[in-house]
């Protein structure tokens, strides 16, 4: 495991290798359907999830090492560029070996008000310890509408864009150890590496690194308070990529 050297106030980001996942996990939107207007709030949502059960603890060594849900595994949805909301509760179509649910259907409402125009629903599925899972069909996107039909050009997903997952939220810490924070992030559209698209972490307005591949981190040596991660996606000649999702700050805290 490679360690990007430490800065001078010690805060330190570690790659680590992805967790192993499950094969043939698939996550589709079913609604709202793709291009869909919608009339009224709230937005009602549904979606289907095969080979990956909610709600249980995802039984892998990381799970000690950083922040645990006890909720278990969930989808992470996000609208927009706001921050995601967990679901980790589902009607069960099918069940087998009397233990695992490979056939789920999720139900649930937007729970925020959304203005008139483009909407985009972005979602995948994670690990209790919100890692997110990265195999082929595990992503889903589906564009809708609110009240107008009226596309945002700033939400060109045809084109490389980034989708920031974790950290998010509050963390507790340990007074015994000193637990790392997990980052996460989904790329789409394109490929890092050090000679082409890059992934820029700044840290409290201070703290840069450049990230060229795509993988789980550890940030380690965050002191309790609040603090801000940013994640911008960057071109091949290292310039800032355009569009909504890729320029994506966060507050977190610390406790």
């Amino acid at each position: 495991m490679k360690e990007h050297a430490p800065n001078p106030k010690g805060i330190r980001i570690v790659p680590v290798d992805p967790t192993p996942e499950p094969n043939e996990v698939k996550t589709k939107i079913q609604f709202p359907k793709a291009d869909e207007l919608v009339s009224s709030m709230p937005i009602q949502g549904q979606i289907k999830l095969e080979g990956y059960p909610l709600g249980v603890d995802s039984d892998f060594p990381r799970k000690k090492e950083i922040f645990d849900s006890p909720e278990g595994q969930s989808l992470h949805v996000f609208i927009d560029n706001q921050p995601y909301f967990p679901l980790n509760e589902a009607v069960i179509d099918a069940l087998q070996d009397f233990e695992n649910y490979f056939d789920q259907t999720v139900m649930f409402k937007v729970p925020f008000t959304l203005q008139p125009g483009m909407h985009v629903m972005r979602v995948f599925p994670v690990r209790s310890f919100n890692e997110s899972l990265k195999g082929d069909n595990c992503y889903d996107m589906h564009v809708f509408y609110y009240k107008v039909i009226k596309d945002n050009p700033q939400m060109a997903l045809d084109q490389p864009y980034l989708t920031y997952n974790e950290p998010q939220g509050e963390f507790q810490s340990d007074k015994n150890s000193a637990k790392p924070i997990l980052l996460d992030f989904y790329i789409h559209n394109c490929e890092l590496s050090k000679d082409g698209y890059k992934v820029r972490l700044t840290i409290d307005n201070a703290n840069q690194r450049t990230l060229t591949s795509w993988q789980p981190y550890y940030i380690y040596g965050l002191k309790k308070g609040t603090h801000r991660i940013r994640l911008e996606l960057l071109d091949p000649q290292n310039a800032p990529v355009k569009g909504l999702f890729n320029d994506v700050e966060r507050t977190i805290v610390i406790k």
